[in-house]
């Protein structure tokens, strides 16, 4: 066996501490790390992120729930009848087309204050009858 010799002279060094040293020396070691794996991860989680923002942002889209916003509002018979009529008697509810708008319901609600009546503005059976009878036209 080959005699390992100290710096110091005379000296040898026991196999303890040949040992050890390498076991330090392999503990101090790190183990290489492929920049190609790292650059995958972090491309990876900022897709993951992407895809997460996107469906948080559009997970409703074209769902009923959010439908009904974009839906153009429903002309109503009676609604038009009381614009109709609203417009004969000078109170100026904007197009006659049925739709109970803002419109409306602001010439709405000059009618009933100016006929004594509760102005809430909305278009009922009792306001019909109330708007044809001012403008001559009961049944």
């Amino acid at each position: 066996m080959d005699e390992v010799r100290s710096p110091r002279l005379g000296v040898r060094p026991r196999a303890a501490d040949r040992i050890g040293a390498a076991a330090v020396g392999a503990a101090n070691r790190r183990p290489a790390i492929d920049p190609t794996i790292v650059n995958l991860a972090v491309v990876g989680a900022v897709l993951a992120v992407a895809i997460g923002i996107t469906f948080y942002i559009w997970h409703d889209v074209g769902t009923e729930a959010g439908a009904p916003e974009t839906r153009a509002p429903e002309a109503s018979p009676q609604v038009l009848e009381i614009e109709q009529l609203l417009g004969e008697l000078s109170f100026t509810p904007g197009p006659i087309d049925g739709v109970l708008d803002v419109e409306t319901a602001a010439a709405i609600r000059a009618f009933q204050q100016a006929a004594g009546l509760p102005d809430d503005g909305l278009a009922s059976p009792e306001l019909l009858e109330e708007l044809k009878a001012v403008a001559g036209q009961s049944n």
